[in-house]
């Protein structure tokens, strides 16, 4: 291999891990706290659920109020639990929709197959 090529891959290794925060949870959204209760009328949008990173190692949620505020809901919390479970619910049910989409797509594509024989 190149010296020259070799040379700038481990600068760009050093700058690359020179540029790493220590501090992971400077990017996490929610880091100065969490809601204790919220009126569901003061909701706008959300829930949005951010699964752990490398920019953060915790599970957060967040809801956009009607005042357009950014505020977010404690995983740990009732709120939070029933958010996190119902977002299970829907990945279950989109799953299995495809999976028997899929299964009627392939079983018609036979019979259309078998129809032109």
């Amino acid at each position: 291999m190149n010296p020259a090529v070799v040379t700038f891959l481990s600068c760009l290794l050093v700058l690359c891990v020179r540029g790493q925060s220590d501090n992971r949870s400077e990017s996490c959204k929610c880091s100065n706290g969490f809601i204790g209760r919220i009126i569901p009328k003061h909701i706008r949008a959300g829930p949005f659920i951010y699964e752990p990173s490398v920019f953060c190692s915790r599970t957060e949620i967040t809801l956009i109020t009607t005042a357009n505020m950014e505020k977010c809901v404690n995983p740990q919390s009732p709120l939070g639990k029933l958010i996190l479970n119902n977002n299970q619910k829907k990945k279950a049910a989109v799953s299995a929709t495809t999976t028997s989409g899929q299964t009627n797509t392939v079983s018609s594509s036979s019979l259309k197959t078998t129809s032109k024989l």
